[in-house]
């Protein structure tokens, strides 16, 4: 029988993850068929939303590459969120296969839809007519192509590496940054630089940081029975409000402007249509309320209360001065609102502040997203390290395997 390679050390994991980086480096150069590469010269360094393009390919959509991960990411979050929503029972009895069939159809209707818009904003360079017709279809399939490309680098490199598919969007983040930096002014970061710099110290205080429910178990009755507890980081759900805020946001964004296209004598519609960005203080707003949303929610789908107090029930486990069943879940429930409410707080604190700036001029646009990427990038960074830490200990045992 074949024995195939699998990388154990982290130093061997390190060199498959650099491997897979590389690669998808080279992907964002490979340019789409008929796409005018010259036209998008005028748009370098000109993007703002850099949270969008962390979790995309490459800033402007011409590359292979240009869905980025965010078909797959997406699938796999709606995926998860609907079976977050089943009971302990039921999840038991749902098959990993049947899971990542229903992820891979979504993704490519996800990878569709994504493809067929951002061909008909792409600059090709035919002017019209079947050449066009067909440049777009071909670049519309390179891009669900590419989509899958990346699904692959990013299993391998979970399977084989460290970082999972995280660390594609790390590529993207580090690529963000650099470009940031690179294009403004020492007068244009000072300001957006020091709030940048508090989010990443809080964000890291946060991600190592969790507030403990004590805990009884049955089982142990040793002088460890008092250090069982159920822990709750205080940024329960790390970077995922940052990464998805932009895209949630758009959904009412595409409603009014559907509506205000519909009905053009509507006064009200025109004017949530004109103010519904971040330009203008409704968006903002607007904004803040779906970052707040979706973070509550989030926490309360990746942190069920009702299948954690059932798993504890079960076990005849229960939080400490409470019986199991309805009380724990009240319990649990109540202090993962407080925890997601704060850290909703922290994440709007630092996300509001300079979307506020940059609509009173104090900064340029290009560089309003440098905290949210940032607090995406510390958030990674401290869950690499934990992963760095669990590779490096198994590396002591391996001459005893």
């Amino acid at each position: 029988m074949k024995k195939h390679y699998f990388p154990k050390t982290l130093f061997q994991k390190l060199i498959f993850t650099f491997i897979i980086m590389a690669a998808y480096l080279v992907g964002r150069e490979l340019p789409l068929y008929g796409v005018d590469l010259a036209a998008y010269e005028a748009f370098r360094d000109k993007s703002a939303d850099l949270i969008m393009q962390t979790i995309g390919g490459d800033r402007y959509k011409t590359s292979l590459l240009a869905l980025g991960i965010s078909p797959f990411m997406f699938s796999t979050l709606f995926i998860q969120m609907i079976v977050a929503f089943k009971s302990a029972d039921s999840k038991s009895h749902t098959s990993p296969k049947k899971i990542t069939r229903a992820t891979l159809i979504l993704m490519v209707i996800w990878a569709s839809v994504q493809a067929y818009l951002t061909t008909k904003s792409t600059i090709y360079i035919y002017d019209g007519g079947t050449e066009l017709i067909l440049a777009k279809i071909i670049s519309g399939v390179e891009m669900v192509t590419g989509a899958f490309v990346i699904l692959w680098l990013a299993t391998r490199n979970g399977k084989y590496g460290v970082g999972g598919q995280t660390i594609l969007i790390y590529v993207n983040i580090l690529d963000s940054v650099v470009q940031t930096v690179k294009g403004a002014t020492f007068k244009e970061l000072k300001a957006i630089g020091v709030i940048s710099l508090i989010a990443l110290l809080f964000t890291i205080i946060f991600e190592n940081t969790e507030y403990r429910i004590p805990m009884q178990r049955i089982s142990i009755h040793s002088i460890f029975s008092d250090k069982n507890y159920i822990p709750i980081k205080l940024n329960p759900i790390g970077m995922m409000p940052v990464m998805f805020a932009s895209a949630f946001f758009q959904l009412p964004a595409y409603i009014i402007t559907g509506l205000a296209s519909t009905f053009p004598d509507n006064s009200d519609l025109q004017w949530l249509g004109e103010n519904m960005d971040t330009n203008h203080p409704f968006g903002i707003g607007v904004y803040i309320v779906v970052l707040y949303v979706i973070t509550i929610i989030f926490s309360f789908i990746f942190i069920s209360p009702k299948n954690l107090a059932e798993s504890l029930q079960k076990a005849g486990d229960s939080i400490t001065g409470l019986k199991a069943g309805r009380k724990t879940r009240v319990y649990i429930r109540n202090r993962l609102l407080v925890i997601a409410i704060f850290s909703a707080t922290f994440l709007s604190l630092f996300i509001a502040l300079p979307l506020y700036m940059h609509m009173e001029e104090m900064i340029p646009a290009s560089v309003m997203s440098l905290p949210s990427i940032l607090i995406a990038m510390a958030s990674i960074n401290c869950n690499l390290y934990r992963e760095f830490r669990a590779v490096k200990e198994y590396d002591a045992y391996i001459p005893f395997i």
